[in-house]
């Protein structure tokens, strides 16, 4: 069943966006070297991403299954996608009809190992 996984968001000081919500809402911040830094408030998650990374998005996760399905989907209505293997996790990025960017992202070990 798909969910709501992470917000991400570019920003020119990820450690400072991600304090702010630390302060607002108790989130816990995690730092992986080669990955967003993560704010974790409850099951979902805020990611801050350098600026010129990969843009603003919503991540929904899904099942690998529900990822080739997704593709096959987007693939019969003559949408764009990209998938990014994120090494623990693969996304598949698109846009829906307003242009606002969505990830599926499916993560190797069934859950995202940077969780408490």
């Amino acid at each position: 069943m798909p969910r709501l996984d992470h917000a991400a968001f570019e920003t020119p000081d990820p450690d400072a966006a991600a304090a702010f919500y630390e302060r607002v809402f108790g989130a816990r911040i995690v730092k992986t070297e080669g990955h967003p830094v993560m704010a974790y408030v409850g099951n979902s998650g805020f990611a801050f991403h350098e600026t010129g990374g990969v843009g603003d998005h919503v991540g929904v996760r899904v099942t690998e299954e529900e990822r080739e399905e997704l593709k096959r989907r987007l693939d019969e209505a003559g949408i764009e996608w990209e998938e990014h293997d994120h090494e623990i996790a693969k996304g598949v990025f698109f846009r829906d009809p307003d242009g606002r960017q969505l990830e599926a992202i499916t993560y190797t070990k069934r859950d995202d190992p940077r969780r408490p």
